[in-house]
C-alpha cells in the first residue's frame, strides 16, 4: 500500500506528462490510499478544466465518479490535530500534511510529484 497525492491520482484519470508514470505506478501497486481532501482537490481540478474548457461538465463527472469508485474503500479521514501538528513541525501546508500524516500512521510514503515537499520530507516522499 502506498499514499498518493491528487496529482497522481489526475494523471491516472487525465492524459498529462506524469500519466505514464502513473499508470506504471498503479500496476506495480494498486493499493493506494488518500486522506479524503483528495476528493475536494480532485473536484476542483475537473471544475478548472471545465472552467477553462478543457472538458465538458459531463466528462469530468465522469471521471470524478470513476475516480471514486477506484479510491473511495481507501479513502481515510485524518485527525485534524495530527495534520496541524505535522504542518507546523515541517513547516508545509495542512493540505500536504494530510497525505503525510497518513503515510506515516501507515508506516509508507506519500507518492508525488512535488518536488519541494519530497525535499522537505524525503523520509516520507517519493517522487513519481
Amino acid at each position: 500500500m502506498i499514499v498518493v497525492d491528487v496529482n497522481i491520482i489526475v494523471n491516472l484519470f487525465i492524459e498529462g506528462e506524469h500519466t505514464p508514470a502513473a499508470a506504471d505506478l498503479y500496476k506495480q501497486d494498486d493499493q493506494w490510499c488518500c486522506p479524503d481532501i483528495w476528493l475536494h482537490e480532485m473536484t476542483n481540478v475537473m471544475s478548472t478544466y471545465v472552467k477553462h474548457g478543457g472538458m465538458s461538465q459531463k466528462k469530468a463527472a465522469q471521471i470524478l465518479n470513476n475516480a471514486l469508485a477506484y479510491f473511495l474503500d481507501t479513502t481515510f479521514s485524518i485527525s485534524v490535530s495530527d495534520v496541524l501538528n505535522c504542518s507546523l513541525k515541517y513547516n508545509i501546508s495542512a493540505y500536504d500534511a494530510e497525505y503525510i500524516v497518513l503515510a506515516k500512521s501507515n508506516k509508507t510514503r506519500l507518492v508525488t510529484v512535488d518536488k519541494k515537499l519530497n525535499k522537505a520530507i524525503p523520509q516520507l516522499t517519493r517522487l513519481l
